[in-house]
């Protein structure tokens, strides 16, 4: 077993968007539902956040948005960007207390308390400098690595959610102690429209960006195959001191928003293969969070999964939370991944 905090607090609840917005707290509730049928909180210790100060909020955003946030979220009414990131009251303080968490999630690694530590609350990837985006308000990943560089010389971020995480690849582009890895679906119409092979940083950054776009379709055998290809010796090639995996369930065959075709048996592979690099090369350190996933069934199912992978919980049933196989890509798609990846290794020095 290995020492694994779940942090959690009742009031990520009311990070709830109104109407039929797909963005509902019902997945963390249904993960954490899932692990205390099966007795995980017997080995895995349930952490509280501990609320950030505002001042914090800084180091990632604008002084002028964290205040225009304040007012909406007073208001609790009116948009926080272009469409999808509706205001509603005490959206500042729902959004504090999910960004807190996984910030608590990175103390208790960086202390050495716990090897792993999951803030399923967490994986707000979109949110930018000086606005929201993609459901998200403020991005508690860039943040959370931002803090972690004061500790950590070499920080790698693996992003497995179904679209690209272009807020946190932005905050953090021109950034050299800090891999940035994301696997998604990629058509020029599908948001947000960026993650491109060509995106890979700038300045000092330059490299450290890695994107894997993905075609609508792809399944276990394909996403694995790009992940083995790309992912895997370009982490082992980094060598970073802690690693952060962002594990949004959107990638899921089921899906609403999303046309990838994972199932938890392709997900529990990733993130197998990523516990495994942390022990190998980050010394256990290894921070989760949730992401995007709108199947809220299928999603609670990934992330219950992923934990007890994580915290080696192998001799607890969840063979039941399993889907039966794993799915097979299209012969256009999987010569599309193909060719992806052989462009990929190109521009990343992967030929060799």
């Amino acid at each position: 077993m290995h020492r694994t905090a779940f942090v959690w607090d009742d009031r990520y609840l009311d990070y709830s968007f109104p109407g039929d917005h797909p963005f509902k707290p019902l997945r963390e509730l249904r993960t954490k539902k899932l692990l205390e049928e099966r007795g995980a909180f017997h080995y895995i210790d349930l952490v509280s956040p501990k609320i950030i100060s505002e001042d914090l909020l800084y180091i990632v955003h604008s002084k002028e948005y964290i205040e225009f946030v304040k007012e909406k979220s007073r208001e609790g009414k009116g948009l926080l960007d272009e469409g999808d990131t509706p205001a509603f009251k005490g959206i500042y303080e729902a959004a504090l207390v999910r960004v807190s968490g996984t910030i608590t999630a990175l103390e208790l690694v960086k202390d050495g308390k716990y090897d792993h530590a999951v803030n399923i609350g967490g994986g707000f990837h979109h949110a930018k400098r000086s606005s929201a985006a993609g459901f998200c308000v403020f991005n508690d990943v860039a943040l959370a690595i931002k803090i972690a560089e004061k500790y950590f010389n070499k920080i790698a971020l693996i992003d497995i959610d179904g679209h690209h995480g272009d807020g946190t690849q932005y905050l953090l582009y021109d950034d050299p102690h800090v891999l940035k890895v994301s696997l998604h679906m990629y058509h020029p119409h599908f948001f947000p429209g960026t993650g491109r092979e060509d995106e890979i940083g700038e300045k000092e950054g330059k490299g450290y960006t890695i994107n894997i776009p993905l075609p609508p379709g792809t399944g276990d055998d394909m996403y694995l195959y790009a992940f083995n290809e790309i992912v895997v010796p370009k982490v082992k090639e980094f060598k970073p001191d802690i690693i952060f995996l962002l594990n949004g369930g959107d990638a899921y065959y089921n899906d609403p928003l999303v046309e990838l075709k994972l199932t938890t048996k392709g997900y529990l592979e990733v993130v197998r293969i990523v516990h495994e690099l942390s022990h190998k090369l980050s010394n256990g350190r290894l921070v989760m969070t949730g992401g995007g996933g709108y199947d809220y069934d299928g999603t609670a199912r990934i992330w219950a999964l992923s934990i007890a992978e994580i915290a080696s919980l192998d001799f607890i049933e969840y063979e039941d939370l399993e889907d039966c196989c794993m799915t097979t890509s299209k012969e256009f798609v999987k010569n599309k991944v193909i060719e992806t990846v052989k462009k990929l290794k190109k521009i990343h020095g992967l030929n060799h």
